[in-house]
């Protein structure tokens, strides 16, 4: 039975295949490949379902292809099945199927059409592969297309200001969860000089006797394997996302932030639970941020006047109790607890336009005005201050811009006053001089070789603040992202002696991504199109295939797995130390910002309104 463990990834794959051969009229056809392929995966799983039972219960493990093995690494796509994933799988391929004959109805005729059910199927797959990965490696593939497919289908009204921006908003903390989670695999190889297989958790603290005994690593691989569940189950403080994801269409966001997406920090902990479990500290913090979310998701839901506000803000409290669960080690528990809520809250959401029409005729006819608060009194004006801060949301966006964007678009404009054009006579032939003396360290003095890697990756993070901040020109933008790719890989190569294929990798994917959308962007500049990054262009109106394009330029300069450049990714960080935390440092801000910039590139030239009148009009909120 282990050999059908594939079947329920290249089903997905072979129904997305399938539909990219369909125009957005073929509506039938798409449908039908789209139910067809979730049904057939429904099959696989009860027959796995079957043999997991009649096998006692026992784990299955299919070990598949070896990507990238050298001494130190051995990046291999392994998956592994139990009874958590074959219970969130059952839950997932149902709520899928019930998704898919919803929009079926729901979609008609929309200009997306064949858009959704491709995203729809994309994400479907990589919830499949989340929860069948046996290492972190192949989760981490799994996890970076769920963001991807939610910032697709968060902006999916693209010609409307809202979806668009909190798209991006939504994957920038994303970047956030994906950078915790690979530097979760950094962790672990540099603790325990290999790849952590799932499989092998069954007994892990009796096989690993020396496992987390130091107070460092006790910490540092369950708390950021905790942060990148916080993000993506939106646990406090990064809840505010959630309501913001809701600008899709109801159906996308009924799967994605109802019930399945939302709810896989929950998975990704009990997974990942002999990494922290006998840590009581540890647990502590996860029930306090359980908790934490749980009193503030609550107060929230109960003052909103959006439906999909309420409904998102009581699943994050659920999800909280869930945390809480998981804390305790009540897992099968939080497994239940999951799927009740997916369910309820997947209706709810299905049934949330009718309701709301209800409730509007409802009070058209039998309006009763609300009574008048007092403000006289401690408790009045203690309610009276909860009830503020929860319209507000605890104003957590504002906190999130504040600590988090704010900074860093400050530190950007410190370096406005360098004009694009002269920076690069500069950043070039500093380019130049580091790849001649990567090759011939031996002209240089070791006291000098060892702040080399944090130099380079400090120039690479000036580079990619000056292109988070670039409003004028699009290639200049572009260009400097690629520049720093260039400076990150030099500092990599200058950081210790190993094999330079390794760096060669990472390249071929960034020269590759490079070119693309440099040449999309000549193209759409020889047209005569705007492609300034002032403000949203709208450009895949009348240039979709080019849109398509840059995309895939844009996922391959993102480190999109697997392209050449998350595994030269991937295998350079494995070389920074565990006493080169400036270095480290670098890296991650970098990683994060050039996916922000990258995105933010994509959605101002492709997405929103278009400039020319006759294209259809939206207002700001729809």
């Amino acid at each position: 039975m282990n050999v059908l463990l594939p079947v329920l990834l290249i089903t997905p794959l072979l129904s997305l295949f399938v539909g990219f051969s369909f125009s957005n009229k073929d509506e039938k056809a798409i449908f039908t490949v789209s139910v067809l392929g979730v049904l057939l995966n429904f099959i696989v799983l009860i027959l796995l379902f079957f043999a997991y039972i009649y096998n006692g219960f026992e784990h299955m493990r299919f070990v598949g292809p070896v990507l990238y093995h050298t001494s130190e690494t051995n990046l291999g796509f392994n998956l592994f099945l139990d009874g958590y994933g074959l219970a969130y799988m059952l839950v997932a391929t149902f709520l899928t199927g019930i998704i898919v004959v919803f929009s079926k109805n729901y979609i008609h005729r929309e200009k997306g059409y064949k858009r959704f059910f491709n995203n729809l199927k994309f994400f479907y797959f990589g919830l499949m592969l989340v929860l069948l990965a046996d290492n972190l490696e192949t989760l981490f593939v799994g996890w970076e297309v769920l963001g991807v497919t939610s910032f697709f289908l968060i902006g999916f009204y693209r010609e409307r200001y809202l979806p668009v921006k909190n798209a991006l908003k939504v994957v920038s903390l994303y970047r956030v969860a994906d950078i915790a989670l690979l530097l979760a695999i950094w962790v672990t190889h540099h603790y325990f000089g290999h790849s952590i297989s799932f499989f092998d958790f069954e007994g892990f603290q009796g096989s690993e006797p020396h496992i987390l005994n130091e107070t460092f690593y006790q910490f540092m691989i369950p708390g950021v394997i905790f942060i990148a569940a916080m993000v993506k189950s939106a646990q406090f403080p990064f809840s505010s996302w959630l309501p913001r994801a809701m600008e899709g269409p109801t159906t996308s966001s009924a799967i994605f932030y109802g019930s399945l997406s939302v709810h896989i920090g929950v998975f990704l902990m009990i997974r990942t639970a002999p990494f922290w479990e006998e840590n009581i500290t540890f647990r502590l913090l996860i029930g306090t941020v359980g908790l934490t979310t749980c009193i503030m998701a609550t107060l929230t839901s109960r003052v909103q006047s959006s439906i999909k506000t309420q409904i998102a803000y009581s699943s994050i409290a659920q999800i909280g109790f869930m945390f809480i669960e998981v804390a305790l080690g009540f897992y099968w528990f939080a497994i239940f607890h999951f799927t009740s809520n997916a369910f309820f809250r997947s209706y709810q959401l299905l049934l949330s336009p009718s309701v709301l029409g209800y409730r509007i005729h409802e009070q058209l006819f039998h309006f009763v005005p609300p009574a008048a608060q007092g403000t006289k009194g401690l408790w009045n004006r203690i309610k009276l201050s909860i009830y503020i801060l929860s319209i507000k949301e605890f104003n957590l966006d504002r906190f999130m811009y504040r600590f988090l964007w704010n900074p860093l678009k400050k530190t950007g404009n410190l370096f406005r006053f360098i004009s694009t054009k002269s920076l690069f006579y500069i950043i070039v032939p500093l380019f130049l001089v580091g790849l001649f003396t990567v090759y011939n360290q031996d002209i240089l003095s070791a006291a000098l070789l060892r702040y080399l890697p944090e130099i380079y990756a400090g120039f690479g993070l000036v580079l990619i603040l000056k292109s988070f901040v670039e409003r004028d020109s699009v290639l200049s933008s572009w260009l400097l992202i690629f520049m720093n790719q260039l400076y990150l890989s030099l500092a990599f190569g200058f950081n210790e002696e190993f094999d330079f294929n390794q760096i060669h990798i990472f390249l071929s994917g960034i020269f590759l991504a490079a070119a693309l959308g440099v040449w999309v962007i000549l193209r759409l500049k020889k047209k005569g199109e705007d492609i300034s990054l002032n403000q949203f262009q709208g450009h895949s109106y009348e240039y979709p295939r080019l849109a398509f394009l840059f995309v895939i330029a844009c996922l391959a300069m993102a480190g999109f797995p697997i392209t050449p450049t998350f595994i030269g990714e991937d295998l350079m960080l494995g070389h920074i130390h565990e006493n080169q935390f400036p270095l480290l440092l670098l890296m991650v801000l970098n990683l994060i910002l050039d996916g922000l910039v990258i995105f933010r590139i994509y959605s101002r030239l492709f997405l929103g309104k278009h400039k020319k009148g006759y294209h259809e009009f939206a207002y700001r909120s729809s």
